[in-house]
C-alpha cells in the first residue's frame, strides 16, 4: 500500500488525535469536541466506497497468450452480481465468472482470437455495505502481436511436379505452380509419390490449417510442416494416371494469431503424364533349331520385338516363359491376371526384385502348336499402379502353326522361278523362258493361254535313241507351298491332264522335292514335277517307261498346232498335307497352254 493510501484510510483517527492535542491547550473551547469532530469529518471523502486494489491485464498489455484471464481484486468485500452485471468485454466474448468477496475472474470460453481487446467494470459494481465502486475500471490488452491486425493469412503457392515421362523420372522433375497454371501434364510419381507443397505468406496454425485441407479423391499421406509457412503432403501411393484431382482449403484455416482465411482456396490438376505405369519390358523363350534346342543351347527370343515360329519344344526338356516387367509387381495379383492358351500347367517363380516371372511348363510343348500368352489389366505394382491395357502375345512352338497350307506359286524349272519359298509370278503372266513364276498368291488368276510352256518331247525320239528322249525341263513344273508338306500325300494329290481333244494319257515319271527342312518333322515347301505322255514319240505305243525306249520324261511337243491349243491343267486336291496333317485349304487348279 502507498503512503497516499495509508493516509486516506487512517485519515479519521489522525484528525481526532491532533484535535485532541488542540483542545488540551485550549480546553474551555473544546466541550463539545466529539460532535464537533463528526461534523468537521463530514467534510471529507467517503471512506466506505469500494477500491480496486489490482486488475490484470493491465493497460496497453501486450502479447498475451489466447488462455488469458481478467483478475480484478478489490479492498472490500463486494456484492458479486452487481459487479458481474456491469463486466462488459468488446469485441463481445462468451465466458464465464469466478467470483469471491474480493475477487472477480473472467475466463473466456474460447480461447481468445488474436487481437486487441477492452474490458470495463462500471461504478455500478457495489460493495456489500451498498456503496458503489469509486472509480470505473478499464483497460486495453491485446492477444498475440497486434501488427498483423486487419490482414489475412493468405495460400502463396501450391506446387507439384509436371512434365514428360523422361522428365518424371529424372533427377530434376519441374515443379510448376497450379494457383497460376493449368496443369494437365502432372507426374504420377517422381519417381515413386508426387509431393504438394503448400507455400502459405505467414505462420499458420498447423493442425487448424491441416485438418482444413481436404482432397477428392480422397488422398492418403503423410503431411508435414517444413517450416512455418511450408507444408509438405507427399501421397502414400503415386496418382492414378488419367485422373483429375481436386484440393479445397477452407477459412477454418488460421494463422498462429488465429486470424482465418478471407476465403477458402480451391484447385484441381489432371494426372496427364503416365511415367509409372508398368510395361512388359521382354517376354523370351527359347527358340532355335531343333539340334540346338535339343542340346540346351538354343537362343533366347523376345516375343515382343520378334514373330517366333520356331519355339523350342524343350531345352531340351522344357521351355521357361519369362516376362519382365518395368516396375516391381505384386506378385499375387500379377501372376493371377496371366493365362496361357492352350492351357498349360507348370511352377511360376519371381525375381527378388518383383520384376522377372519365370512360368516352367511341366511337359514340352506341342509342335506346331500356336501358343497365346496374356497379361490381363489386373498385373499391379506393388504401389499398385495397374497396368494400362492388356497385352497379347503369341509364338508358334517347333514350326509354322496349325495355319492351312496353300500353293504359294507355281511355274516351270526353265524360269527363274524360285527353288524355295517364296516364288514371284508376274502380273501379265509369261512363258517358259520368263525370269519369275507364272503366278504367285498375290495375283489374280488370268486365262489359260496367259500361262505358256514348251513340251520337251519333239516327237522324233526313236527306240534305242536316249538323246532324243531326254528330259527338257521346260515342262518340269514347279510347285511352292506355304508350309512343309508331307511328301507322300502331297505327291498323291497332284494330277495333270489334257484339256483340249484329242485326249492323252499322262503320267508323273519322276519328281524330287527342294526347300526343306532338316529336322523334325522335316518336310519340304516346293516340289519338282515330271510328266510323260504316253503318245509321245519315245514311249511307242505301248507303254510308259518301256526298257527297249528307256522311257520318256517330256509332254508332247506341240508347238506346231494352232494359236490357243492344247491346255493343260495340274490340280492338287485337298488329299495334300502338311507335315502336322493339316489339309491344304482348298483344291488347287492351274490352266495353261503349251506352245
Amino acid at each position: 500500500m502507498n503512503i497516499l493510501s495509508f493516509w486516506k484510510s487512517n485519515m479519521n483517527n489522525t484528525v481526532s488525535y491532533l484535535l485532541m492535542i488542540f483542545c488540551a491547550h485550549i480546553y474551555f473551547s473544546c466541550k463539545h469536541l466529539n460532535s464537533d469532530t463528526e461534523k468537521m469529518l463530514t467534510l471529507l471523502p467517503n471512506d466506505e466506497s469500494p477500491k480496486v486494489l489490482s486488475a490484470i491485464p493491465g493497460m496497453g498489455d501486450t502479447g498475451l497468450p489466447r488462455s488469458q484471464k481478467i483478475v480484478i481484486l478489490f479492498d472490500k468485500p463486494m456484492n458479486v452480481n452487481s459487479c458481474v452485471q456491469s463486466f462488459s468485454i468488446a469485441p463481445n466474448t462468451q465466458g464465464y465468472f469466478e467470483l469471491t468477496d474480493y475477487s472477480l475472474t473472467f475466463t473466456p470460453s474460447t480461447s481468445w482470437n488474436y487481437g486487441t481487446y477492452t474490458y470495463t467494470l462500471t461504478k455500478n459494481c457495489e460493495s456489500k455495505s451498498g456503496s458503489d465502486l469509486r472509480e470505473i475500471q478499464s483497460a486495453s490488452f491485446s492477444i498475440g502481436e497486434a501488427g498483423t491486425a486487419g490482414s489475412y493469412p493468405a495460400l502463396s503457392e501450391v506446387l507439384i511436379h509436371t512434365g514428360t515421362t523422361e522428365g518424371c523420372n529424372g533427377d530434376s522433375p519441374t515443379q510448376s505452380n497450379l494457383l497460376s497454371d493449368s496443369l494437365t501434364n502432372v507426374c504420377m510419381g517422381t519417381p515413386i509419390g508426387n509431393t504438394i507443397i503448400f507455400r502459405f505468406s505467414r505462420p499458420m496454425d498447423k493442425q487448424a490449417t491441416m485438418a482444413a485441407l481436404v482432397f477428392s479423391p480422397s488422398l492418403m499421406g503423410s503431411y508435414t510442416w517444413i517450416s512455418d509457412t511450408v507444408l509438405r503432403v507427399l501421397p502414400d501411393f503415386p496418382f492414378v494416371y488419367k485422373t483429375r484431382i481436386h484440393f479445397n482449403l477452407s477459412t477454418q484455416s488460421t494463422d498462429v494469431q488465429g486470424i482465418k482465411l478471407q476465403a477458402p482456396v480451391s484447385g484441381s490438376f489432371y494426372v496427364g503424364t503416365g511415367n509409372l505405369l508398368p510395361v512388359i519390358s521382354s517376354l523370351t523363350l527359347k527358340a532355335d533349331t531343333l539340334s540346338n534346342c535339343l542340346q540346351g543351347v538354343a537362343a533366347s527370343a523376345d516375343l515382343t520385338t520378334t514373330a517366333i515360329a520356331n519355339a523350342c519344344l524343350g531345352n531340351p526338356t522344357s521351355n521357361p516363359i519369362r516376362i519382365t516387367f518395368s516396375r516391381a509387381m505384386n506378385q499375387i495379383q500379377t501372376q493371377a491376371s496371366i493365362t496361357i492358351s492352350p492351357n498349360l500347367t507348370g511352377t511360376y517363380s519371381w525375381s527378388t526384385d518383383n520384376r522377372s516371372l519365370t512360368f516352367v511348363p511341366d511337359v514340352k510343348l506341342s509342335y506346331g502348336t500356336r501358343y497365346t500368352v496374356s497379361v490381363g489389366t489386373g498385373a499391379v505394382t506393388v504401389d499398385r499402379v495397374y497396368v494400362e491395357a492388356a497385352s497379347i502375345y503369341s509364338f508358334a512352338a517347333g514350326g509354322r502353326a496349325n495355319e492351312a497350307p496353300t500353293v504359294q506359286a507355281i511355274g516351270v524349272a526353265s524360269q527363274g522361278c524360285a527353288t524355295s519359298l517364296p516364288g514371284t509370278g508376274n502380273a501379265l503372266g509369261g512363258n517358259w523362258l520368263s525370269g519369275h513364276c507364272f503366278w504367285d498368291h498375290t495375283l489374280p488368276l488370268l486365262s489359260a493361254s496367259a500361262y505358256q510352256f514348251r513340251a520337251g518331247d519333239s516327237g522324233s525320239g526313236s527306240i534305242g535313241s536316249s538323246a532324243s528322249c531326254a528330259d527338257s525341263n521346260t515342262d518340269n513344273f514347279r510347285i511352292i507351298f506355304s508350309n512343309y508338306m508331307d511328301l507322300n500325300q502331297t505327291v498323291n494329290a497332284i494330277r495333270l491332264r489334257r484339256l483340249s481333244p484329242p485326249g492323252t494319257i499322262l503320267q508323273l515319271a519322276s519328281w524330287n522335292w527342294e526347300d526343306c527342312q532338316s529336322s523334325y518333322p522335316y518336310g519340304c515347301r516346293v516340289i519338282n514335277l515330271i510328266f510323260s505322255e504316253l503318245e509321245a514319240s519315245c514311249n511307242g505305243s505301248s507303254a510308259f517307261g518301256n526298257a527297249s525306249t528307256l522311257g520318256d520324261f517330256n509332254l508332247l511337243r506341240s508347238d506346231d498346232t494352232q494359236s490357243g491349243y492344247p491346255f493343260y491343267m495340274i490340280t492338287v486336291d485337298t488329299t495334300a498335307r502338311d507335315v502336322l496333317q493339316v489339309p491344304l485349304s482348298s483344291s488347287f487348279h492351274f490352266s495353261m497352254e503349251a506352245k
